[in-house]
């Protein structure tokens, strides 16, 4: 599909510069139909760059993560800044290989062909309780944990009780970050060594508010398990974007800075985080907050990292 002559794309033009000349256009038709231009994959590279810039600038609160096939288109919608760079530079500096996206691969199911036989008697099977599952008492002990710090007796009754069936939603998910990070960081554990698959509650943690509590529990889970790449490049990447958020409040964006300048600092420390992937996104970063030391011992740490590979 090539672009549409009512969304001009010049690639020698910054993304500024191509959205002001379709600014005074018809907004509604020209974002309905970049959105639907964007789910079909054999969209020109720079033309879908641009089509995700114009759509975040005409509506910021729409979420366009699952649109994004790269680590550059997802930059571009959590609001990374290219000033002065045209489209064509950033597909040269920029690695775009693609990602995996959210929908997880699974194995097709084995269809059987039905085979019916005589039932006899014996081949009858009957209702058996499991009295090692109590899910009421279990919703009882998360429900604590949702609002107040628990003790170390009772997080392990809940790890106890906990069931790969027994599903946390996102809201839940956020309050035990908020109150109870070691219990998270045990069940998502559990959950890993058990072989089961824990993406769901590692989107939650890219969705969810950057706190002390996240940062904490993510650096947990590192030493735990192995978590994947893609993952922690959108963790970090999301990090950077929250200390943007808060530039109104001085006091607060400092502290923002420093937690999470510590906290990549002590990943690439533990070899758990190649910051290369996304250096140019930790290098603005740091470049940007240089009047806070950490950010500035950060920088450091980048380079050392970089140069002794």
């Amino acid at each position: 599909m090539q672009a549409n002559n009512k969304v001009p794309v010049d690639i020698h033009k910054t993304l500024e510069d191509n959205f002001k000349s379709i600014k005074e256009q018809g907004m509604n038709e020209i974002c309905n139909f970049m959105l639907s231009s964007l789910r079909d994959q054999d969209l020109p590279q720079h033309i879908r760059l641009q089509y995700l810039y114009n759509v975040h600038q005409i509506n910021q609160k729409m979420s366009l993560i699952e649109l994004c096939n790269n680590q550059l288109e997802l930059n571009i919608v959590n609001n990374i800044k290219y000033q002065g760079q045209d489209l064509d530079q950033l597909l040269n500096q920029m690695d775009t290989s693609l990602i995996p996206s959210c929908e997880y691969l699974r194995p097709i199911p084995q269809i059987l062909t039905p085979q019916w036989e005589e039932i006899s008697p014996q081949f009858i099977h009957q209702p058996i309780w499991d009295y090692n599952i109590n899910p009421f008492l279990f919703r009882f002990f998360l429900a604590q944990a949702q609002s107040t710090k628990l003790t170390p007796q009772d997080q392990q009754i809940i790890l106890t009780l906990y069931k790969s069936e027994y599903k946390i939603d996102i809201i839940q998910f956020n309050n035990l970050v908020e109150h109870n990070p070691q219990l998270v960081s045990d069940i998502i554990t559990k959950l890993h060594q058990s072989g089961i698959n824990v993406h769901e509650y590692l989107d939650y943690l890219i969705q969810i508010k950057v706190t002390i509590q996240t940062l904490e529990l993510v650096n947990q889970l590192t030493k735990n398990i192995t978590l994947p790449d893609q993952f922690l490049n959108m963790f970090i990447t999301r990090c950077i974007v929250t200390c943007e958020e808060v530039k109104q409040n001085q006091q607060q964006l400092t502290r923002q800075v420093r937690l999470v300048s510590v906290f990549i600092k002590t990943l690439i420390k533990q070899k758990t985080f190649n910051p290369k992937k996304i250096y140019v996104e930790l290098q603005g970063f740091c470049l940007e907050f240089s009047s806070i030391q950490e950010a500035t011992q950060l920088f450091k740490a980048i380079k050392n990292a970089v140069q002794e590979q």
